[in-house]
């Protein structure tokens, strides 16, 4: 299943850990440059540095292709 994930602090880094963990395809999606690279580094997934909200970011993750999406961000937009 291809999964994306918008936002990777504890919420989204936890979800990313156990879908990763079923081998499904994850992407994760955040505005820290430091909370992307941390996930990178932690787990076998794809991340990208943006906005979850914005049509771009979301082209660029795969949201096309993707059978769900996930969004745990701090703001509810």
């Amino acid at each position: 299943m291809k999964v994306i994930i918008c936002g990777a602090g504890q919420v989204g880094f936890g979800i990313a850990k156990q879908l990763a963990a079923e081998k499904n395809d994850v992407t994760v999606v955040d505005q820290s440059p430091n909370l992307v690279q941390s996930i990178s580094d932690s787990l076998d997934v794809r991340a990208i540095v943006g906005h979850g909200a914005h049509p771009d970011v979301l082209d660029r993750a795969g949201a096309r292709d993707a059978d769900m999406l996930i969004a745990v961000t701090f703001h509810d937009e």
